[in-house]
């Protein structure tokens, strides 16, 4: 039997005032063991020198450079555009977060791992910066449709120290099939253009998930991923994707019973705890809600697996607050 060719990663690097995390990105780009890369870097309008640095230090890889802030989102999704005609069923397409540096076999162990096992896509080890604690070793959806980092802030032992089907892959490091990519974006939008930033890599989680595609983590594939916090504003932003996202994925009998009152008193909530990121909140909601809900994921899987997910998720060891009263109190502390 003949063995798969190894395709092209194809990725994909979206900027914005990113300067201070370029070099260290593309050295453990250049030191990757993979044959076959082609980068591009999209610059979403820096005002710290990016744009000139790229021009001067990284000549030999693809750049675009926006006139505007368009997102990570949108930003991959121009990327995934430019090269989508030129891609083949053998080749991938990476989402690479500046502030990331990988090892040198990250990019071939997560392929590996991807073509070995049939998956869609997958993704590795992210570290914290001081290399002892876990980022990220995958997604985790709850039945609510709050997504969080499995590992998160918790010290990397014998427990992340396995290959394993996860729900799904942060795009700070993921890499996608893109005979996966096909499938589920026809249009050329990997990513829904209506997420400025944050959850929209869950959205295309849940949207594979429910396509019938695996994704797999590898702990052979080690990054380092420093991280940011975000402001009140992207903090909204954040929330309001979730939610969108629950309103395209979620199947109806669900939708009706148990997240739209749910979105409705959390609203409320803003509204009165924290009016501007209330206010933000309930405008993205009533501009996109219905238009999501109208052009809701057709699931290929059925319900039932799901709701294993769900339980899945309940099983997974992570610092970050995943039960409700938990994230209250998060919420009351804004």
């Amino acid at each position: 039997m003949q063995s798969q060719p190894p395709g092209t990663v194809y990725v994909g690097i979206v900027t914005y005032n990113s300067r201070n995390d370029l070099p260290g990105l593309l050295d453990s780009l250049a030191a990757q063991t993979y044959p076959q890369l082609t980068v591009t870097l999209l610059d979403n309008a820096s005002t710290d020198g990016t744009p000139p640095w790229i021009r001067e230090y990284a000549p030999q890889y693809h750049r675009i450079l926006q006139i505007n802030n368009v997102g990570f989102g949108r930003g991959h999704n121009r990327i995934y555009q430019f090269w989508r005609e030129a891609m083949t069923s053998y080749d991938f397409y990476m989402t690479l977060n500046p502030d990331v540096q990988l090892t040198p076999t990250y990019i071939e162990a997560v392929v590996d791992e991807i073509q070995s096992m049939g998956a869609g896509w997958g993704m590795g080890k992210l570290l914290q910066p001081n290399g002892e604690k876990i980022y990220s070793v995958g997604h985790a959806l709850k039945s609510d449709g709050y997504a969080f980092n499995i590992g998160y802030d918790l010290p990397d032992d014998s427990r992340f120290s396995t290959p394993r089907e996860v729900f799904g892959a942060s795009g700070a490091a993921a890499i996608y099939r893109q005979t996966m990519l096909e499938a589920l974006a026809p249009d050329g939008n990997i990513f829904d253009p209506v997420m400025f930033m944050y959850n929209e890599d869950v959205d295309l989680d849940w949207r594979a998930q429910l396509g019938g595609w695996k994704c797999r983590y590898t702990p052979d594939a080690v990054a380092i991923h420093r991280g940011s916090q975000p402001s009140a504003w992207l903090r909204a932003e954040a929330l309001a994707n979730r939610y969108l996202s629950v309103m395209k994925n979620t199947s109806g009998r669900d939708y009706v019973l148990r997240h739209l009152p749910r979105i409705f008193a959390h609203v409320a909530a803003r509204l009165l705890l924290t009016p501007r990121e209330g206010a933000y909140l309930l405008g993205k909601l009533s501009q996109y809600g219905a238009k999501e809900r109208e052009r809701r994921t057709v699931p290929r899987v059925p319900r039932s697996r799901m709701r294993e997910w769900y339980r899945w998720a309940d099983r997974q060891p992570t610092g970050q607050p995943t039960s409700l009263m938990d994230r209250v109190r998060v919420f009351s502390r804004g």
